[in-house]
């Protein structure tokens, strides 16, 4: 596939998406996969009362996650291939990416109005640059991604990749990005997403890989 044949298209200066970056063959061989991955209630990362943020489950998501470091060998390898396309599209060092994370919504599910970015001012790799995120299925209704500040919804489609800043250009947190994925009202959904972070979060010591 060559990627740079791929129109992006531009919802705003900060977001756009690009249809058919993966295949219908890719989604379903991915979906395959992680018909075996364990997968767990997802978590939020969330300021808690002593002012430190830590993952807990939050009634404002409703989902299930499977993470990387549990992928079988064969995802892992269909993922390697997927960061090379998107280093056609971004030019980063892959040490920056976060470890996949693979979410699963039942009827209903959700994922309520939050940022990616401005938690991590402390953390060794520092915040998060850009979110990618892989649709691997085509909900018959809901499950799209709206960004409230903007009034922007992306559809979900199968094959779409989804990129968007959250940093402004000084590294603040960029508060136009807060978005959510709307409840699921039929269908089935499930996405793969990462995060590029500002310095290197790949380490050959693992850290937290559900963070």
């Amino acid at each position: 596939m060559r990627v740079q044949c791929l129109p992006r298209n531009f919802v705003t200066s900060e977001i756009f998406f690009i249809d058919g970056f993966l295949s219908e063959a890719e989604c379903s061989s991915i979906l395959e996969e992680l018909e075996v991955a364990p997968w767990q209630p997802s978590l939020t990362y969330r300021k808690q009362t002593d002012g430190a943020y830590r993952n807990e489950l939050s009634p404002l998501r409703v989902s299930e996650t499977a993470y990387q470091d549990l992928f079988t060998a064969k995802l892992k390898a269909m993922l390697r291939r997927v960061e090379k396309r998107l280093q056609k599209l971004v030019d980063f060092d892959p040490a920056h990416l976060e470890y996949w994370q693979a979410t699963n919504y039942p009827g209903k599910g959700e994922f309520y109005y939050h940022l990616d970015s401005g938690y991590w001012d402390d953390h060794y790799a520092g915040d998060r640059i850009l979110t990618f995120l892989l649709y691997l299925n085509t909900p018959l209704k809901g499950g799209g991604t709206h960004f409230r500040a903007l009034d922007v919804y992306v559809e979900a489609r199968a094959g779409r990749l989804l990129v968007w800043d959250n940093l402004f250009p000084n590294g603040d947190c960029n508060h136009r990005m807060i978005h959510s994925s709307v409840p699921l009202l039929r269908g089935k959904k499930t996405t793969l997403v990462t995060w590029q972070r500002q310095k290197k979060f790949r380490t050959k010591k693992k850290t937290d890989l559900k963070e």
